[in-house]
């Protein structure tokens, strides 16, 4: 599938109350982790949280795994059509979460220069399932049309793609909706997010990371990023250490 995800390994979350379109894993460090979604306090080792689900948490000062996943990747596909089922939220078996925990603790006493794959690699095995149908063919070239482009404001308009694939806005829309769950315009944006992200993770600025991603100034970004993750840009990107996961 298409697109990205991210990982990041921090004791600095605090995250307002928020929902967005990525699915999103959270894995406490060697003990329960405290979260509300949808107005429901949680008390688990680790939890995927739906897109487009409401949550907040704080780490309180302990050091997290979390990650956010495209929802129309491998991966995210997977945790969505196996495992969430429309649900606002799945609590990951015991020896699963354990299992998470003692990597996430081990990577961690490593130090700074530690290599965080494994936990990922371990992830994408806890939720390895092959049985998915694939996309219309039509939102496969979409799909690989928006994660390979190079954020020109043209290319983010559903107008210009539904032009390029000769359909209707409207048929259009629908169709991207009736596969990935996900409305196109927030597609875009998520998109726009995370390439915000990938610019930011490459050394750039966040003025200019937010330029070549499509938001029209550093401003609209930080707005764009607190509206979807309940934190500022600034504050994800010095408190984290942030992994670019491509799946």
């Amino acid at each position: 599938m298409w697109g990205r995800n991210f990982g990041a390994v921090t004791n600095m979350v605090k995250a307002d109350v928020h929902k967005h379109w990525m699915i999103q894993l959270f894995v406490g460090n060697g003990e329960n982790l405290e979260i509300n979604v949808n107005d429901q306090k949680i008390h688990c080792r680790a939890i995927v949280v739906n897109m487009n689900t409401k949550h907040m948490f704080y780490s309180r000062n302990l050091i997290h795994f979390t990650m956010l996943i495209n929802p129309t990747t491998q991966l995210g596909r997977t945790m969505r059509v196996h495992f969430l089922n429309e649900k606002p939220y799945y609590i990951l078996c015991e020896d699963i979460a354990v299992e998470l925990q003692k990597q996430l603790i081990s990577a961690i006493s490593m130090g700074e220069n530690t290599d965080y794959s494994e936990i990922i690699r371990n992830v994408v095995y806890c939720f390895k399932n092959d049985n998915l149908n694939g996309y219309d063919e039509r939102i496969e070239i979409i799909l690989r049309r928006i994660d390979t482009c190079a954020c020109e404001e043209e290319k983010h308009q559903v107008k210009q793609i539904a032009k390029e694939m000769a359909i209707s806005e409207s048929r259009l829309s629908h169709l991207f909706k009736e596969e990935t769950g996900i409305p196109l315009k927030s597609y875009i944006v998520l998109h726009k997010l995370l390439r915000a992200y990938e610019k930011i993770l490459d050394g750039e600025s966040i003025t200019a990371a937010a330029i070549a991603a499509g938001f029209d100034s550093a401003a609209h970004l930080a707005f764009t990023n607190k509206k979807m993750t309940g934190m500022s840009a600034r504050g994800i990107m010095k408190e984290s250490r942030f992994l670019k996961v491509i799946l």
